[in-house]
């Protein structure tokens, strides 16, 4: 490193090497995967109630059991395969949920928590509203009406 610093990168969101997208595929596969193990670990048992049924004294009654083993076998593995295939697919979603909802939604829900505290209030519950008004400030980028107090605009993320 001849006279300078290196640049340092922001460090991602990796689960053993896997970003976002990466997870999420994971995540698919192994719960589509576990889905259709679950489902196919009730084969075994049907083909044995099959046998049973077409011939009640000839079957053993150990390859039933083994049957109903081997069921279960396959029913645990389709079962933890789809609890971490839930699991790496919410940590790959997680990243685009949140930055949606402090982009899209945070105005959203602002409003709609305001209105409700507002009825509350007029409902006789809770303390009353302050007396004085919000002074608002308009984004110069965006339009959006910000708290006096701001610094940056929560949509569009500019210097107010």
């Amino acid at each position: 490193m001849a006279g300078g610093a290196s640049p340092v990168s922001a460090p991602s969101a990796t689960l053993f090497g896997f970003s976002g997208p990466r997870l999420r595929q994971l995540g698919a596969a192994l719960l589509g995967i576990g889905v259709v193990l679950f489902f196919l670990a009730f084969v075994p048992v049907l083909l044995a109630m099959n046998q049973f049924i077409s011939n009640p004294f000839g079957s053993a009654p150990g390859s039933i059991m083994g049957s109903f083993i081997l069921s279960f076998v396959i029913s645990a593995i389709g079962i933890l395969l789809m609890g971490a295939g839930g699991f790496a697919l919410r940590l790959g979603l997680i990243r685009p949920v949140t930055s949606y909802v402090a982009s899209e939604a945070s105005p959203a829900i602002q409003t709609a928590a305001t209105a409700l505290g507002e009825g509350f209030r007029e409902a006789g519950f809770g303390a009353a509203s302050p007396g004085g008004t919000v002074v608002r400030v308009k984004c110069r980028n965006c339009g959006y009406l910000e708290t006096e107090d701001a610094e940056f605009c929560s949509k569009c993320g500019q210097r107010l």
